[in-house]
């Protein structure tokens, strides 16, 4: 049995309570009722929550909670349901420093809705089941994206919250619920929120095979709105390299582009011999530097990315690619291949023999863990 003792807590700095509202529990009804789903339990609520969103939780949310995991029940939902009123005027979103929060805010920029207004929370990216440990790497994170909002003249709000140590669940998985909870938190802020998606919409999935939440983010979207807070998807029809494209005319990014795998598991975190922002090692930062190498761009990104390093393994950096590609079928991966073939002699013939040499290993462990040897 879970403790009944457990307290849900959300924590932003004096200067933003204005934004907020006791008498409205949207932020704690969207990660609780989560909650109860993932247990299987009934769950019922004495402060009010807005109309629209009860309406969207329980009649687009959870079934597709349903749909995605049909062993689990159908839980009951009680609210009782309010329309605040609220006056909101800004626009936001979440500023990660990866490709897909900088193409957000670029692409808001000549809209009718430009980003005015950047969060960071730490809703799980950090650490899937929190801890002090990831608490530290977003405090630490807070740093960095607090010089990208300066640069940008951009207010920056920081949201803290053991909503991971609750949950205890994979944030891949949930990543978008536990997101725009945070950003329900400021009901008299928001009127509008941007929400950047790893995937364009026709990657759209929604079935039980499904482990990442980046497939079904524009259902999500629809389901976590109220009467004065509309969540819009950025990048809804752009893919990846499109977007590495994009943001390298956006000079903030040029400065603060972060595409590390920022956890305790990257042991190459903070490791760089230079002074650059980016491990430079991790499969996300390799991904990122060949997409920029194939594009033409990556000495735009010297302040960030060791390029020298790159260069050195630039072969085996584009053999990991091909890899993914041709075995994998990734397709952000596909979609650098199919962008650097567009420039004769970017892909050295010794590339395949490295990606048929990492086949090759991959093979090999998959055999000795099945207890057999290779012929």
């Amino acid at each position: 049995m879970h403790s009944s003792q457990e307290r849900l807590w959300f924590e932003v700095s004096e200067e933003h309570l204005i934004h907020m509202s006791v008498e409205c529990g949207d932020a704690f009804f969207v990660a609780l009722v989560l909650m109860a789903h993932l247990r299987s339990q009934d769950i019922s609520f004495t402060t009010p929550v807005s109309a629209r969103l009860y309406y969207g939780v329980t009649e687009v949310l959870l079934p597709a909670l349903r749909i995605l995991s049909p062993n689990l029940p159908a839980i009951s939902v009680v609210a009782e349901t309010r329309d605040f009123h609220f006056t909101p005027t800004e626009s936001g979103t979440a500023l990660s420093l990866g490709v897909d929060s900088f193409h957000a805010i670029a692409s808001s920029l000549d809209g009718p809705f430009p980003v005015t207004s950047l969060t960071l929370f730490n809703s799980g990216a950090f650490g899937d089941y929190g801890g002090d440990e990831s608490r530290s790497l977003f405090w630490r994170t807070a740093e960095n994206v607090a010089e990208a909002a300066s640069e940008m003249g951009l207010p920056l709000i920081l949201i803290d919250s053991n909503i991971s140590e609750i949950l205890q669940v994979s944030f891949v998985r949930t990543h978008s619920i536990r997101n725009l909870s945070f950003a329900l938190l400021l009901p008299r802020l928001f009127s509008k929120f941007y929400y950047a998606s790893g995937y364009p919409v026709s990657e759209f999935r929604l079935d039980a095979s499904v482990v990442a939440a980046t497939h079904y983010d524009l259902l999500m979207s629809k389901a976590l709105c109220t009467e004065t807070l509309e969540v819009m998807i950025a990048g809804l029809h752009d893919d990846r390299i499109d977007k590495i494209a994009s943001i390298s005319t956006f000079p903030p990014a040029l400065h603060h582009l972060n595409v590390c795998v920022i956890a305790e598991s990257n042991q190459f975190l903070d490791q760089s011999l230079s002074s650059v922002r980016n491990c430079s090692r991790c499969f996300k930062c390799v991904k990122t530097m060949v997409a920029l190498d194939a594009l033409g761009l990556l000495d735009s990104y010297s302040q960030v990315f060791d390029l020298v390093l790159y260069r050195s393994e630039r072969t085996s950096n584009l053999g990991r690619i091909l890899y993914d590609a041709m075995k994998l079928k990734s397709a952000h991966a596909m979609e650098i291949v199919s962008e650097g073939k567009n420039r004769p002699g970017f892909i050295p013939p010794q590339a395949y023999g490295y990606a048929a040499m990492r086949g090759f290993r991959n093979l090999l462990r998959k055999l000795q863990r099945d207890g057999r040897t290779p012929p």
